[in-house]
Order: structure tokens, then C-alpha cells, then sequence
């Protein structure tokens, strides 16, 4: 008798010398996903890119089988339909999935099975001893937004039994059995930005500083839709557009000029930007800002030469 009993014990050690046994499954109960910062013109670009939701399900030493009776379930609910909102009422559509290709994407009250083997093998998870089940959360529009933060709530239902412990003839031993409730919030925040167009200024060529023409020209610019802009131009490589700004041959010869609003007489530089106008979004700006150029037909006429002057448009917004 003593002999079958150090037999049936010796048969249980070696029948069981997988993991052992740790902690159970956890679950998070609150988790945000946050996409990173874009501006608005970003949005229009980004998307299908995909970004992980932090960690909600855990399960530490579980061992990811095949077993027919193991399922880790989530479902969703989305109380803004997949769309995240900005408290003005504006929307973009995003992605929901269980994995980074959108594959096994989530839908309204809609579950996705983990052990899947599909899916754990497109995860990577089968075999292991730690079960982490993964979601990602993509954009999947382009629109025209205004600069605001953008929300969604998602509620996750997540159900699972796994086999923590396999015995002999892949019979499990430990099962761990659970439900419970994550409250994921998607959150995008759109900054605001502007684009612009300025082609160079040239005031060709002529014999006397006393004989260059005028030149009106303009920048185009359009910003982040509903953002508000102001337009300068910076001194140039003299620093000051006041009383004139300066263009040089690079031998120490210049040759006196400025830039004005469209007046032609009202010098435009820092020191006095002018209200630009609201932004429309557009990708191609289509905003003119008319300026007026003139040299200063009083000044001695410098050496022979080409004068440049490198000078940027400051937006503010």
C-alpha cells in the first residue's frame, strides 16, 4: 500500500510541471487612450495610423491555449458611435480593434473573441504565460476641424475563463473565471495652425534707385477653421523696417526699401501686424494679404549689383 501511494504521488509531480500557479486575472476599471497631439491640418492626414489602449485585462500566468472551453470576450459599447465630439458638436470617426490592421475591428454592442486562433496567432500570444489582450484605436476621416479637444466614452464588457494550469492529455486543472467592466475614453486634442504662401518680391532692374517701380504683390494664408490671425513681416537681415529696411550686395553696399500695406504708405512689420481675417481650414491657403513695396527713390544710387534682403511673414494666432 505504501508503494502504490509514493507512485500516485510521483505520477501528480510530473504530471503538472507547467507555470505555477500566480495571480488571477485584473482588470482596470478606467483607462484613457489619448491619440498624440496633431494640428488640424495633421487630422487631415493621419488617418488608419494606429495608437495601443493602454493595458485593461491581465491575466499573468495564464497559459494561452487552444482549449475549447477558453474564451476571453470584450464588448463594446460607444456612447458617442465612434465618433469623437468636441463640446461644440463637431466629429471625426475612429477605429476600434483588437488588433493594430483594424482586422478585428469592434462594432456597437458588437464582442471580439481573444482566443481567436486567428487573431492570437496574429498577435503573437499563443503559447505564452502572460495574457495581455491588446486594443488599438485609429482615425479613420480626414475632415475640416476647428482646434478643440475631442471625446468618446467606450464601455467594455469583458468575460473570460481561462486555463491557468494544464494536467495530463491537456486536461486543465486551474481555471480562472471572471467578468468585469473598463471604462476606456478616447481623447484626440487639435491644435491650431496656419499655412501660407509668399512668393519672392523682385523690383527688377533699373539705373537709378530713383527709377524703380512700385510693386504690389501679396502672401496668401489660411489657418485652422474658426482661428483668428494676424499678419507681419519681420525687419530683415537689418533688424528694423523703421524708416526703411535694407537690402545689401554682401560687399557693404545697400540699397534702402520697405514693405506697406496695401495703402502704400503705412509701414507693415512687427510693430504694427494687421488682422488677417478668420481661418477657413484650407489646405492650399487662398487668404490674400496685399502688400505695396517701394525703394527709397531719395537715397544715392549704390554701386551696380544685386541687392537681396531675406524678410519672413510672422503669423500670429
Amino acid at each position: 500500500m505504501r508503494a502504490l501511494i509514493r507512485l500516485a504521488a510521483l505520477i501528480l509531480l510530473v504530471a503538472f510541471p507547467t507555470a505555477p500557479a500566480r495571480a488571477a486575472c485584473t482588470l482596470a476599471s478606467a483607462v484613457t487612450a489619448t491619440f498624440a497631439a496633431r494640428s488640424s491640418y495633421d487630422v487631415r492626414t493621419a488617418a488608419g495610423t494606429a495608437q495601443a489602449v493602454p493595458t485593461q485585462l491581465s491575466c499573468s500566468s495564464a497559459l494561452v491555449s487552444l482549449l475549447a472551453t477558453d474564451y476571453v470576450r470584450a464588448q463594446v459599447t460607444s456612447a458617442g458611435a465612434f465618433r469623437l465630439r468636441s463640446p461644440a458638436g463637431d466629429s471625426i470617426g475612429y477605429r476600434l480593434s483588437a488588433d493594430a490592421a483594424g482586422t478585428y475591428a469592434f462594432t456597437q454592442g458588437g464582442s471580439v473573441n481573444y482566443m481567436d486562433t486567428t487573431l492570437l496567432n496574429a498577435l503573437g500570444l499563443l503559447g505564452n504565460y502572460a495574457f495581455v489582450p491588446p486594443m488599438f484605436v485609429a482615425l479613420t476621416e480626414t475632415p475640416n476641424l476647428p482646434a478643440g479637444t475631442y471625446t468618446d466614452t467606450v464601455i467594455v464588457n469583458w468575460s473570460w475563463q481561462i486555463c491557468r494550469l494544464l494536467g495530463v492529455g491537456n486536461i486543465c486543472v486551474v481555471q480562472d473565471q471572471g467578468s468585469g467592466t473598463t471604462t476606456l475614453t478616447v481623447t484626440l486634442t487639435v491644435s491650431r495652425d496656419c499655412r501660407i504662401s509668399a512668393p519672392a518680391l523682385s523690383f527688377g532692374t533699373a539705373p537709378l534707385a530713383s527709377a524703380f517701380a512700385p510693386v504690389a504683390q501679396a502672401v496668401a494664408v489660411d489657418c485652422t477653421l474658426g482661428t483668428s490671425y494676424s499678419v507681419a513681416f519681420t525687419g530683415g537681415a537689418g533688424g528694423s523696417a523703421r524708416p526703411w529696411r535694407r537690402m545689401s550686395d554682401g560687399a557693404g553696399n545697400s540699397l534702402r526699401y520697405n514693405i506697406y500695406r496695401d495703402d502704400g504708405t503705412t509701414i507693415w512689420d512687427e510693430t504694427n501686424p494687421q488682422a488677417g481675417g478668420t481661418g477657413t481650414g484650407a489646405v492650399t491657403p487662398g487668404q490674400m494679404q496685399a502688400y505695396r513695396a517701394r525703394i527709397d527713390p531719395s537715397q544715392a544710387t549704390p554701386p551696380a549689383g544685386n541687392y537681396t534682403d531675406t524678410v519672413s511673414v510672422v503669423i500670429t494666432f
